[in-house]
């Protein structure tokens, strides 16, 4: 890397550190993780990573402390994608890694008393990656049953947010829907070409996740949510909640919220698992490895854990494997048992694994919250209910903090479309489960495999997470994504590869030129004599 922009970067950061702290303490505990993930990788990855990778995490946090407006924000963010990938081939990767930096912070966009759309750091980031993938050359169509699904569930939710409303709150839910979930499977499905760039968008993501987790690890161990500031520093409305559990901060980072951040970095951890022959040794593999699980493990999400390891026993199976997965579900068996046997003299770990305190009660109340939710089910099974009559019979759900948390997508997506809307959902996810299933046995090459097998993996990762969540904030954009991924992949693998040049024939000796031929002898009649 460049050591004049190096220096550049520690003075910024030293001069963030005086004027807006927090800024300077998010980009350099970031860059830390960065630091850490370029460094194991191999030369000629890190050559096309690390000043960019380095620039962005340093320059988002600074450039989202020091704006006066946050429209000014917006626009920087729209820019920010193309302008920090330099090349098509980087794009996608550049979008997922700048995705899991800042937060939303969400605001409405109005015209007088009129409220349009929701628009957000998050939606200005895929709208400038959208539009430059809408203009670069080279975009391929991707199966039609992929858009297909993708479209009918887009619609399931935009009715199922809109119904018993006005006409108007139809248009606003589509654009949010469209800009929040749309955008990600666009982006991802037609940003990628070849299964050369699947990998790097793969690397950059897994990037990104040692970057959170560096930041969950501090924000842990200082009891600091460090973003949290931003909302308040640029007045967008939202209810703040700082959660502990044993003792502990449960931090979100720039998710604000733990179980989310959760999800994200067990996706991450997939990626970095599957890129093992992009590091320098195993040691090096494993070093990334044990620090990303450390920092999946701070929020003290037990439904991420346990998406992790069944995504795990996912890719093993998609590779088969057999003798690694076996090796690792007796190894996962005996880890777990131990956890469980240190549990008994640890307050902390009971309470972090749901068997005492604030965690039973989360537990508890999702126990009772799928007992009432069958119960309503059964009312309207064919197209579910509207927001506001669902809120009206579930009042007795209602929690604490005044919400009715719906920490089921299943069951929340039942409740709110019926049977119908959870069908589309399960073909959604049954559709391209499918596909990846089927299509591994004609991909040879490994990286090819890995690639089909992270997707494969996060999507059986999701099927369990959801059960445990509601849906929204960056995993449902992450979940589209990986639609996009997985619809993106198959138009790689059916693009057929360039045939070898034939062997050249032997050339045969060519007739000698009509002048050497030897002339006929000029006959008496043929020449009237």
């Amino acid at each position: 890397m460049n050591r004049g922009a190096a220096l550049i970067g520690l003075l910024a950061i030293a001069a963030a550190y005086f004027v807006i702290r927090p800024a300077a303490y998010a980009a350099v505990v970031s860059s830390a993780g960065v630091l850490l993930f370029l460094s194991c990788l191999k030369a000629e990855y890190r050559r096309d990573m690390e000043g960019r990778a380095l620039f962005a995490v340093v320059a988002m946090p600074l450039i989202a402390w020091s704006l006066p407006n946050i429209w000014l924000l917006y626009i920087v963010m729209g820019f920010w994608v193309p302008l920090l990938a330099g090349r098509r081939e980087r794009l996608v990767g550049v979008y997922l890694f700048t995705l899991l930096l800042l937060p939303p912070l969400d605001i409405a966009v109005t015209i007088g008393s009129l409220r349009l759309f929701e628009l957000g750091v998050l939606k200005a980031l895929g709208l400038g990656a959208a539009f430059a993938i809408w203009r670069s050359s080279g975009r391929r169509s991707v199966p039609l049953a992929c858009d297909g699904w993708v479209a009918a569930m887009l619609m399931v939710f935009c009715f199922a947010w809109s119904r018993d409303t006005a006409v108007t709150n139809y248009f606003r839910n589509g654009i949010n829907i469209a800009l929040s979930l749309g955008l990600p499977y666009y982006i991802l499905s037609r940003g990628v070409r070849s299964m050369d760039e699947l990998r790097t968008a793969m690397r950059w993501f897994a990037c990104g996740g040692m970057a959170l987790s560096t930041e969950l690890i501090f924000e842990t161990v200082r009891v600091w949510p460090i973003y949290n500031q931003l909302y308040d520093l640029y007045g967008v409305p939202i209810n703040l909640l700082i959660h502990t559990r044993g003792g502990l901060l449960r931090p979100g980072g720039p998710f604000l919220e733990a179980t989310s951040v959760a999800m994200v970095l067990a996706m991450c951890l997939t990626a970095m698992l599957l890129l093992r022959r992009d590091f320098r040794s195993n040691l090096h593999h494993m070093a990334l490895l044990v620090v990303n699980f450390i920092g999946l493990s701070v929020p003290q999400s037990r439904g991420a854990w346990i998406g992790f390891f069944l995504s795990l026993a996912a890719t093993e199976l998609f590779r088969k494997r057999y003798r690694a997965l076996l090796t690792k579900v007796v190894m996962i068996g005996c880890s777990v048992a131990l956890v469980f046997a240190v549990a008994h003299s640890s307050v902390t770990l009971q309470d972090s694994l749901g068997l005492s305190g604030g965690s039973k009660e989360t537990s508890d109340y999702r126990r009772r919250l799928f007992t009432r939710g069958q119960e309503e089910f059964w009312h309207s099974p064919i197209i579910g209910f509207s927001t506001p009559e669902l809120e009206w019979r579930l009042a007795d759900m209602r929690q604490g903090e005044g919400i009715i948390d719906l920490v089921n997508t299943y069951l929340w997506i039942a409740l709110v479309s019926g049977a119908t809307g959870l069908s589309v959902f399960f073909c959604l996810f049954g559709n391209t489960m499918r596909r990846l299933w089927r299509m591994r046995r004609r991909l040879t090459d490994p990286s090819a495999l890995d690639s089909a097998a992270f997707a494969f993996g996060c999507l059986v990762m999701q099927a369990e997470m959801l059960f445990f969540t509601s849906f929204g904030d960056r995993p449902a954009i992450l979940l589209f994504g990986v639609f996009g991924f997985a619809a993106a992949l198959f138009t790689a693998a059916r693009v057929p590869a360039v045939a070898p040049a034939m062997p050249s024939l032997p050339s045969l000796p060519s007739a000698p030129p009509l002048a050497t031929l030897p002339q006929a002898p000029k006959l008496a009649w043929a020449a009237g004599e």
